[in-house]
């Protein structure tokens, strides 16, 4: 659960321009695959579970900068894909402090929280798997996994390669996330597993990133994003920019 939290993480993707405009996009998260030992968590560690869904979470994102703060706001709608059904919002605000002509300090506070619902505990393949004994001739599942996260970052800015429109940055942040983990499984004699699994967790993450504005209108991020315990995952970004400008 903590891995996929991470994931989910509400991080910048590329620090918005704080030049009093407007971003309007979108980002996709890739999610690394996940081995069959590294699933085999259920019954205390006996049942491989289903979690190698979509190769990528997409997610809305808008952005406004005025002077030096700027409030960031994400949206996951709840469309099917990939078997997965989510539905989530994020919403970041940042205070920029320039720190030296070239060079600012953004913290930065955000939070995160949803749902996503997808066949976990039982997948279609596994309740026809004569090898499964839990899950064969039962309900495809329809389990629940609810994500809540507060975190705070510390992000390094540097505005000196403005010619090019590249402006790279450091961050460290630390975060708190409580998981909730609702098993829905119908099983083969009609019984209902219907308990929940929970976690809640205080971790540190760190990501290298940069915007690049590849024109005056087009806004574009990259962010190589570590959660130590958990992953190391790539972030990209794309923003159509609305008023303001250098």
């Amino acid at each position: 659960m903590g891995y996929y939290a991470a994931v989910m993480e509400f991080s910048p993707a590329g620090i918005p321009n704080p030049a009093g405009r407007i971003e309007l996009g979108g980002e996709g998260t890739y999610i690394p695959r996940l081995s069959a030992s590294d699933r085999l968590v259920g019954f205390g560690g006996t049942k491989r579970e289903n979690t190698n869904f979509c190769p990528v979470l997409p997610r809305l994102r808008a952005a406004a900068s005025l002077g030096r703060w700027s409030v960031e706001l994400g949206y996951v709608p709840p469309v099917r894909a990939c078997g997965v059904l989510p539905h989530m919002v994020s919403g970041a605000v940042a205070l920029h402090v320039l720190l030296a002509p070239r060079w600012q300090l953004a913290a930065r506070a955000s939070a995160h929280y949803g749902r996503l619902n997808a066949p976990i505990t039982c997948s279609k393949g596994d309740v026809a798997d004569a090898s499964n004994p839990t899950c064969l001739g039962g309900q495809v599942s329809d389990d629940r996994v609810t994500p809540l996260a507060f975190a705070l970052d510390y992000a390094v800015t540097y505005g000196g390669w403005r010619a090019h429109r590249v402006e790279p940055y450091v961050l460290v942040g630390v975060r708190r996330e409580q998981v909730d983990f609702d098993v829905h499984y119908v099983n083969a004699g009609g019984l209902l597993d219907d308990q929940r699994l929970g976690t809640t967790l205080t971790r540190v993450h760190a990501a290298v990133g940069t915007a690049w504005e590849a024109t005056p209108r087009v806004r574009l991020g990259g962010e190589l994003y570590y959660a130590p315990g958990a992953l190391l995952t790539l972030r990209t970004r794309a923003s159509y920019v609305i008023g303001g400008g250098r």
